[in-house]
């Protein structure tokens, strides 16, 4: 009999920790939604005056227009990377589109006085003067087709997009 209560015991303690852990785990991921809203709206459009009159309740989502283009599609990303020989810290740079059926062409990163240990291939990452960098070599960055190299510096240089364009006819 006391076999059966330990037994009965164990297995409550296991579902309610099991119970615990799916609450923990929901919990999070709303969070993790909620801190990051931005990108749906670089995704989506929402128009509060579109909202749906079918009964739905909600605003209907259209994509980005092309007039609605600007350098806020575009996201960096700055990591660091395994350091070089020597002991050289390198950094990993990514461009990432975030309009879903756009290209963005001609991006001009403000960079500062970039400059690198490492050969970086123009095509990619090109300094044309003080704190104007060309990604890409100005043709278009698809979506879901980053442009990405490694640079060697003691530190790593702050980029921010400046300007960009959706004409890349």
């Amino acid at each position: 009999m006391a076999c059966f209560r330990i037994r009965s015991s164990a297995a409550a303690v296991v579902v309610v920790t099991m119970l615990l852990l799916q609450a923990c785990f929901e919990v999070s991921a709303s969070s993790s939604l909620q801190q990051h809203p931005h990108q749906s709206r670089k995704m989506l459009s929402v128009d509060a005056s579109s909202v749906s009159s079918s009964g739905a309740g909600g605003p209907s989502a259209e994509p980005l227009e092309l007039e609605e283009c600007s350098e806020d599609l575009l996201e960096v990303f700055q990591n660091n990377a395994p350091s070089m020989a020597g002991g050289m810290p390198t950094y990993s740079v990514e461009f990432t589109n975030t309009c879903i059926d756009c290209a963005v062409c001609d991006v001009h990163v403000a960079c500062g006085d970039f400059a690198s240990n490492d050969v970086i291939d123009p095509d990619k990452f090109r300094r044309l003067g003080f704190n104007d960098c060309l990604v890409n070599g100005g043709r278009s960055i698809e979506p879901s087709f980053p442009v990405s190299f490694q640079y060697g510096n003691s530190f790593p240089y702050p980029m921010t997009v400046a300007s960009a364009s959706c004409d890349c006819n």
